[in-house]
């Protein structure tokens, strides 16, 4: 094991001519006390702006949560709304077909068609009179040929009626 000496090493003439440490020019010492109270109104003012400001955050949160859960429940809203309207709908379409289904043909037949079911009612009528007529007098065929004319009946004194 090889010993060092302090000889062995190199020695510098080097010196620094600059100071190393400087002295105080000024005398005077801050009061630490004056220090400290000035320190704790930092941190204290601190303190309260990081409150304030959680506060805020708080605040905006609650709104934006507020906002958000009546967007929520105007969307359910607006669904439930949809799903009765359709089912309003539906209702009202079965409810109509039903009354469709109850109504005559006649509004859905043509105009020109009308006039002809009406000329066979008035023909089927007719024919039914002439036959409730001719079943006292047991005849067939027209019935206008075969009607005697009859009197009118005498006129009273008291009807002065010139129609008759």
């Amino acid at each position: 094991v090889k010993t060092y000496s302090a000889d062995n090493f190199s020695v510098t003439r080097y010196h620094v001519f600059e100071p190393y440490v400087d002295k105080e020019v000024d005398g005077e010492q801050p009061d630490a006390r004056l220090a400290a109270a000035e320190e704790g109104k930092r941190l204290e003012e601190r303190h309260r702006e990081a409150e304030r400001e959680r506060r805020e955050q708080l605040e905006k949160a609650q709104l934006r949560g507020s906002h958000a859960l009546k967007k929520v429940h105007l969307a359910q809203d607006r669904e439930r709304l949809l799903k009765e309207l359709e089912q309003m709908q539906n209702m009202d379409r079965l409810r109509r077909g039903q009354i469709l289904a109850q109504m005559p043909p006649q509004p859905f037949v043509p105009p020109y068609r009308r006039l002809e079911i009406k000329e066979e009612w008035q023909r089927e009528l007719e024919v039914a009179f002439e036959d409730m007529c001719s079943e006292d007098r047991k005849m067939k065929g027209d019935l206008i040929l075969r009607f005697e004319p009859q009197p009118l009946p005498a006129p009273s004194d008291r009807c002065q009626d010139n129609d008759l």
